[in-house]
């Protein structure tokens, strides 16, 4: 299973998995899991994922990178 960064960066940016959700129009089960590294979601769920994530960034902030939050790894 892949990591990543995405339970560190939702909890540094205040949000609970529901507010996630809702910002990412993802489900809490797909967040929990992929925090959980239970499953590995498409590059699409992750992109909006990040998406939701970064709809919080105050102006002038740098937003989170995709691969960030998602590191690519050799192992695959």
């Amino acid at each position: 299973m892949k990591e990543n960064r995405l339970k560190s960066r939702r909890i540094a940016e205040g949000l609970t998995i529901t507010d996630l959700s809702r910002l990412s129009k993802i489900s809490t089960k797909v967040i929990s899991q992929t925090e959980r590294f239970l499953i590995d979601p498409t590059e699409v769920t992750k992109r909006k994922i990040v998406n939701g994530l970064n709809a919080v960034k105050r102006s002038g902030e740098k937003p989170y990178e995709f691969e960030y939050i998602f590191p690519r790894t050799d192992r695959d």
